[in-house]
């Protein structure tokens, strides 16, 4: 099912952040910019989530409007692009069904659907994706992250049965692996070729699936550059070291390293875009942007990467 959609999810997915005026409205205007320079470097695939799209500060109305205006930029820079959307963090059944069926009206390839409510059973989540598959018939993408569990309260991976259990549903065709774990990420990329694994993380994490059949990720420093995406992955397939030695030590290592294990990804990611020009780092509160301080030591990283890749594109040319 869904076959020649499923057949072009491979590659880099490029994260859809969401911009915020000061007054704390949404500033479409520097998300259609992102968009625009994403796709002019290289990108063909975009991904609008849960959290780095910063749908836990939204009200539903908000992601209903986020969601149409990314699916109407996308499409509308290249028609044959892919973009995902997904429902909002915590909600009923029925209030992901409705998001499922206006991401279809509106011209979603995919929708990303993420379960937050305490974990009891496996019937229990595959229920929730069969009833909302059945409703909207739209491809489903599954955000696989810790659950919390019902019986206590504790953080804990899907079980194994779970993920295996997922082709039962005809209309997931996608996963998004986001346990962090080698095990549970060798259990989802089982799931290949009948749904596809989209591995979320570090480039450097990622190699350790080069052999294991991976065919999918989620971008990382090549947030401020979709020809680094783009190449790394054509390196990737052909492990071409030198160019993904350069991309994991030069480029994706000085942010990693310092910046995001100093100050988190989520509010880091924002405050590189702020640093390439791309968007302001605010978000909204209890999510609290990093202090003037702390983006001077962002915005020399930045400038380090980018220098280095500067130098490296002109001496590939």
């Amino acid at each position: 099912m869904y076959d020649d959609l499923k057949n072009k999810l491979t590659g880099c997915f490029y994260t859809i952040f969401t911009p915020f005026y000061e007054n704390e409205n949404i500033d479409y205007e520097s998300l259609e910019k992102y968009l625009t320079v994403l796709y002019n470097q290289g990108a063909r695939k975009f991904y609008a989530m849960a959290y780095n799209s910063r749908y836990s500060q939204l009200s539903d109305k908000e992601i209903f409007e986020l969601n149409e205006f990314c699916i109407n930029t996308v499409k509308r820079l290249n028609k044959n692009n892919i973009v995902i959307v997904g429902d909002p963090i915590h909600g009923s059944t029925k209030n992901s069904t409705e998001f499922a069926h206006h991401a279809k009206e509106v011209g979603a390839d995919l929708i990303s659907l993420l379960v937050r409510e305490k974990y009891f059973d496996d019937d229990q989540i595959l229920g929730h994706f069969s009833e909302i598959g059945n409703a909207a018939d739209i491809p489903i993408l599954v955000h696989e992250m810790p659950f919390l569990s019902g019986f206590g309260g504790k953080q804990m991976h899907w079980p194994k049965s779970l993920i295996k259990s997922l082709p039962k549903v005809p209309q997931i065709i996608a996963l998004k692996e986001d346990a962090h774990d080698f095990e549970m990420t060798k259990v989802a990329l089982s799931l290949e070729p009948n749904i596809r694994v989209i591995i979320a993380g570090t480039k450097a994490k990622l190699m350790q699936y080069q052999t294991l059949g991976v065919k999918a990720y989620l971008n990382g420093i090549s947030i401020i550059d979709a020809s680094i995406g783009e190449s790394f992955w054509e390196a990737f397939e052909t492990n071409d070291r030198h160019v993904i030695d350069f991309i994991l030590n030069e480029l994706e290592s000085p942010f990693f390293d310092n910046c995001a294990s100093n100050y988190g990804w989520h509010r880091v990611n924002k405050a590189l875009l702020e640093a390439a020009g791309y968007m302001h780092r605010r978000d909204r509160m209890p999510l609290k942007h990093i202090t003037d301080e702390q983006f001077i030591e962002v915005q020399g990283v930045y400038n380090q990467v980018s220098e280095s890749l500067r130098v490296w594109k002109k001496n590939s040319m």
